[in-house]
């Protein structure tokens, strides 16, 4: 059986998530990660673009933890 695609949680999106956002508020950490396996509903799916997009909160750091995308190099995900 195959799994269900998840779509983006950003309102009116749909696209296909491909990454994972928290919040960490003990740290004032925006986390961004590769997708997590199990739909989380304390955790937000977001497609690439809205992944690459968001911003975190005032005074809080943004984190993006995500793997290289396939077939780019390091240097190129990273820049």
């Amino acid at each position: 059986m195959l799994a269900a695609m998840r779509a983006c949680g950003k309102q009116g999106c749909g696209g296909p998530a491909s990454a994972t956002a928290a919040l960490r508020y003990r740290e004032r950490i925006l986390w961004i990660g590769d997708l997590v396996p199990q739909r989380d509903p304390n955790l937000l799916d977001l497609c690439e673009g809205h992944a690459d997009s968001i911003t975190a909160p005032y005074r809080w750091r943004r984190l993006d933890e995500r793997r290289a995308a396939p077939g780019l190099p390091p240097a190129a995900a990273s820049a």
